[in-house]
């Protein structure tokens, strides 16, 4: 079993944050969107479409459960070093994905995007 689905955590660990599963389908299903929107035209967008697939399908099958490290989630290299920055679409829903799969959106992020007019 893969260590992000259901770990064990140690009762004496810090707090464990639970997944607000509906709020990751949701980024999920966006993000897809727009992979799908794109990914015939730039294969480098079908590479990140391969790298975050698994990912993607446990998020949509609800088996992610607890929060992730930024590290353990693929793809971000994609857009620097392999241009897929030029899709701030597509940028915008991978951070919206990657939020949700490291504990969701913080106070403080939440009121930034209120200041930013995106909710």
């Amino acid at each position: 079993m893969s260590a992000f689905l259901r770990p064990s955590v140690d009762p004496t660990a810090a707090k464990v944050i639970i997944m607000n599963a509906e709020h990751l389908k949701q980024k999920t299903q966006k993000l897809r969107e727009v992979i799908e929107d794109l990914r015939s035209s730039d294969p480098v967008v079908e590479k990140l479409r391969v790298e975050i697939e698994p990912l993607m399908k446990l998020a949509e099958s609800g088996m992610i459960t607890v929060k992730l490290q930024w590290r353990d989630i693929p793809g971000r290299y994609l857009f620097t070093e392999e241009g897929l920055q030029q899709y701030s679409h597509l940028e915008h829903a991978f951070a919206e994905f990657r939020i949700e799969l490291t504990g969701g959106e913080t106070p403080l992020l939440r009121k930034l995007k209120r200041e930013m007019g995106e909710e």
